[in-house]
């Protein structure tokens, strides 16, 4: 995989270099909330603005500039897909029947690993919150969107 935001081309970047050239709107060379909001909509995400303005926040970095520059950019995003690489490995570990979802009881198995004592209710309102079309399975999209 190529650096990305550090000088090297490589696919990633360019893809990168795509996403940050239509979401810069105004041409100034970096992104405002409103931008970066606008990215995350037409990408599909259903995020509200606070959770917008947290994403903003990580990605502008240290300065606090309120602009994310490319640089800035390309950091957030290999941070968040490394951080969904991890969650996709750990949604494989616990999916012990391999079908792809998370039932109840691989739900239950992964509430245990925390050390925690779930009682059964626990357990059920839990799933009922992650599981966003109520199939009483939990999909890899909604295990992210509950661990997000």
């Amino acid at each position: 995989m190529a650096a990305k935001g550090k000088g090297k081309a490589g696919p990633d970047t360019d893809v990168y270099k795509q996403l940050f050239k239509e979401a810069d709107k105004n041409g100034d060379g970096t992104l405002s909330i409103t931008e970066l909001r606008d990215l995350f909509k037409r990408g599909g995400s259903n995020m509200s603005d606070a959770q917008i303005a947290d994403t903003f926040v990580f990605f502008d970095g240290a300065k606090g500039d309120k602009a994310i520059t490319f640089e800035e950019f390309c950091a957030g995003l290999d941070q968040i897909l490394n951080f969904v690489k991890q969650l996709e490995q750990m949604f494989k570990e616990l999916d012990s029947s391999g079908d792809g979802f998370l039932d109840r009881n691989e739900l239950k198995t992964l509430l245990q690993k925390t050390g925690k004592k779930f009682t059964e209710k626990e357990v059920d309102a839990i799933l009922k919150e992650a599981d966003v079309n109520g199939d009483n399975k939990i999909s890899f999209k909604e295990f992210v969107d509950a661990c997000t």
